[in-house]
């Protein structure tokens, strides 16, 4: 334990899908446990007199990606130019600046991290008001393709997960090489403990999966993957002889639909999740994974060493994690449900596949350390 350290730290984050929050609540953790004079306060970014950016944010965040993936598209297109950047944080800075330093102010806080870009600019002025005593950095939750977006603030401190996103940073938005490190990966200290034969049979049990078949899981973080009801209705037709389990988190129209599906095909092992709280315990217990491409979700299943098809990206910021997998021979982008329905069939009716598959997760040049970011964060003085 380290005893000499008075920090206290604010962890800023936004409800958009769940790699933000969850790489902070990560972080807060690993710091409680390391260092007993650090303190860390989770906060959402956008309080009640903020609600319309709230909304804006966390709901059609959601709406867009289910519904218009299109606009979505258009919406990211037009952040990356500096014009946009600066003409939206115009607009959310007046309010959400001033909550933010009340905030900083009520809780004493030696720290802010922010786990959203959304939030950094106005963490930037409440912090200015408060005469810069304050340390301010940045936690970029995109490990390989990170929207400009991020970086619109020139002096502050970033951590990626990334070379890659580090050099983008430095070459295409102007960030001093200086204020820009690359740090381990963060995730759940549920996933990093290898799950034994026992374990594996007491989650199965638990879950009510059968034992002697493979399973495959459906995820794609706190709003569900999307498409999850086409690619289950494809095994359905096809008599999937694996078992499938799918969280939909908070999408309840598809939890609804595939209940009714079950109901329908009654041959078909399928379980239905909304939003669960261990999801270690279904990665660990499936054979293969079908996902969207958070970073959050992708790095869970891969280090849990399950082969991954991701169906669905946002447009983007989450390609490089696509190429990841892809080009480390782990895991596939395919998009339509028979397809899908396919690739898992082939993948588990050849052995020898499916044992190339493993032997690729094994050698994954992936550094995750919950205990060194924080060690990492604390040095930052």
């Amino acid at each position: 334990m380290v005893q000499n350290i008075q920090r206290k730290f604010m962890f800023l984050y936004l409800n958009t899908g769940g790699g933000h929050v969850s790489a902070a609540r990560v972080l807060k953790q690993s710091i409680e446990d390391s260092y007993d004079t650090a303190a860390v306060e989770l906060l959402n970014g956008f309080d009640r007199s903020n609600s319309h950016l709230k909304l804006f944010f966390e709901k059609g965040y959601h709406a867009a990606l289910t519904f218009a993936p299109g606009a979505f598209s258009l919406i990211y297109e037009a952040a990356k130019l500096r014009f946009t950047q600066a003409s939206f944080s115009k607009i959310i800075k007046p309010t959400t600046s001033v909550s933010l330093e009340k905030k900083f102010r009520e809780y004493g806080v030696t720290d802010v991290v922010s786990f959203h870009f959304a939030l950094t600019t106005s963490a930037v002025s409440a912090i200015r008001r408060l005469g810069n005593t304050i340390r301010l950095s940045v936690v970029v939750t995109d490990p390989f393709t990170a929207p400009p977006a991020w970086f619109y603030e020139k002096n502050i401190q970033y951590y990626v997960y990334s070379q890659q996103a580090k050099n983008d940073a430095v070459t295409n938005c102007g960030i001093p090489e200086h204020k820009i490190s690359v740090a381990p990966f963060l995730i759940g200290k549920k996933f990093l403990t290898p799950c034994n034969p026992e374990e594996l049979l007491i989650y199965k049990k638990k879950h009510g999966f059968p034992v002697n078949k493979k399973l495959v899981l459906l995820a794609g973080g706190g709003e569900g993957l999307p498409g999850a009801f086409a690619i289950v209705t494809e095994c359905a037709k096809n008599k999937a002889k694996f078992s499938l389990a799918v969280v939909c988190g908070r999408d309840k129209a598809t939890y609804n639909n595939l209940k009714l599906l079950k109901l329908a095909y009654p041959y078909l092992d399928l379980h239905v999740f909304g939003f669960v709280s261990f999801m270690d315990e279904l990665i660990k217990s499936c054979d293969c994974a079908v996902i969207k491409a958070g970073p959050a979700t992708l790095m869970e299943v891969l280090h849990s060493k399950k082969p991954v098809i991701i169906s669905t990206y946002i447009h983007g910021q989450e390609l490089g994690n696509v190429r990841f997998a892809v080009e480390h021979n782990c895991g596939w982008f395919i998009q339509k449900p028979k397809a899908i329905f396919e690739k898992i069939n082939n993948l588990f009716s050849d052995d020898q596949y499916y044992d190339k598959i493993q032997s690729a997760l094994e050698k994954l040049p992936i550094e995750i350390n919950n205990e060194k970011f924080a060690r990492i964060l604390m040095e930052n003085r």
